[in-house]
């Protein structure tokens, strides 16, 4: 096999799973799938239905449109990150800006066959990050470099029963590309801080699949529930480290990675990534106003620990992570000024996926408050531009992580607190 490829897979599900994840939603989850949607804080997004970003939430919602119909656009992410802290030898422990800035790019299609049937695909991204701690970082063990992206492929379609019941389902495509690299940080065991103890890279694919229900009260209420499968991501790949091989009989003592040599060698780990539920209203209670709102529940609990194994079944990598299931509250409204202009605003409550004390700096999650506000320019009947922006603020956090597995390992203690803007921008054009 060509050692491009070598690595390509047993990395991945350890990246994605170490994350820190300060900046978009529960645990390592994003919900920017357009423009219009991030100027309500995502609110209602699964029955709304003003653009074909809508079948990416909810399939059941494609009945809504008579005509085809296309959204593309594209949300920019600009975090800021602090963290502060001290060794328990002393040193400092305090940076800044350890997350770039980012681009999360959504396309939506949506074909209606007739009066009743509608097909439709969307390509949007539902996990991701990306930090980076310097080389010489204190903890390194326990920070790094670690990026993540991810691209959802989904094709669906939807039946109305009738004139209040609609149905969807359809299947996705998650491909992955990751990476991750730890360092030795300050040790008893005289190796140079920036010795790397693990370093991984590689993509893969997954698939899952999604089913929705909406139904229509009358044409200016409905409400829908909306469902997206778990998806398992099985890597068979390699693993490296820097690390003495000659250690790895005393690694219940020392804490420490599966060393290597430096040398690569198999290896083995399954990643679940999580289910998600999804519940979301409309109603228009006046001429000009409407209302929304939505209610998502992500299952991960599935998310307990992360374990990767050679083919002799020697643990590579274990890090144990204790996820409970976290919920998202939105609340919007939005105003039809006239047919050129529509406005919209949000707000929205991010519960934390990660208990106070599996809290870790690689994923030092914490709950998230949005505030959004948007607007919709109307050039023609059939084309029309979106603008949305959000400021999400995270609650300050403590953490206590020991710095590796061992007994006896020294804990370090961290603060971490975080907050983004988000801009975004789509394009929509009936056909």
């Amino acid at each position: 096999m060509p050692h491009k490829n070598i690595l390509i897979k047993s990395a991945v599900a350890i990246v994605v799973a170490t994350l820190s994840s300060n900046l978009y939603a529960s645990g390592f989850q994003i919900n920017e799938s357009s423009a219009s949607g991030l100027g309500r804080a995502f609110s209602g997004e699964g029955v709304i239905a003003d653009n074909a970003s809508s079948g990416n939430r909810n399939p059941a919602s494609m009945t809504m449109f008579d005509r085809p119909t296309f959204s593309g656009g594209v949300i920019y992410v600009r975090p800021t990150v602090e963290v502060t802290g001290t060794s328990p030898s002393g040193s400092d422990m305090s940076v800044s800006d350890i997350t770039p800035n980012e681009w999360v790019p959504n396309l939506h299609f949506i074909y209606p066959l007739n009066d009743r049937w509608a097909v439709g695909t969307s390509i949007t991204s539902n996990f991701g990050l990306s930090t980076e701690f310097g080389d010489n970082y204190v903890a390194g063990p326990l920070a790094g470099t670690t990026e993540l992206v991810t691209g959802n492929l989904n094709a669906s379609a939807a039946y109305r029963i009738n004139d209040f019941f609609s149905i969807g389902a359809g299947l996705n495509a998650v491909y992955a590309k990751a990476k991750i690299i730890r360092h030795a940080g300050e040790n008893k065991n005289g190796l140079p801080n920036n010795t790397e103890v693990a370093h991984m890279k590689g993509d893969e694919w997954g698939y899952g699949w999604n089913a929705g229900l909406m139904y229509e009260i009358d044409k200016d209420n409905r409400v829908g529930l909306s469902y997206r499968s778990k998806v398992d991501i099985d890597f068979k790949g390699d693993y490296r480290s820097s690390l003495p091989s000659k250690y790895n009989g005393m690694q219940s003592i020392t804490g420490m990675p599966w060393g290597t040599d430096g040398k690569t060698v198999s290896g083995n780990l399954t990643l679940n990534l999580p289910e998600i539920w999804e519940l979301s209203g409309y109603h228009k209670v006046a001429p000009k106003w409407a209302m929304h709102y939505g209610l998502s529940y992500t299952s991960w609990s599935q998310f307990q620990e992360l374990k990767g194994t050679d083919s002799d079944g020697n643990t590579l990598f274990y890090k144990h992570e204790g996820f409970r299931d976290a919920y998202r509250m939105s609340l919007g409204t939005t105003y039809y000024h006239n047919e050129t202009w529509t406005y919209r605003a949000g707000i929205a409550f991010d519960d934390s996926a990660v208990p106070a004390n599996n809290r870790s700096i690689s994923i030092p999650d914490q709950d998230r408050l949005w505030l959004s506000a948007g607007t919709t320019y109307n050039f023609t009947p059939d084309a029309s531009v979106d603008v949305g922006i959000s400021y999400m603020h995270g609650q300050k956090v403590k953490i206590e992580e020991k710095l590796n597995n061992a007994p006896n390992s020294p804990v370090y203690s961290f603060e971490s607190k975080g907050k983004a803007w988000l801009y975004g921008v789509n394009l929509n054009y009936t056909f």
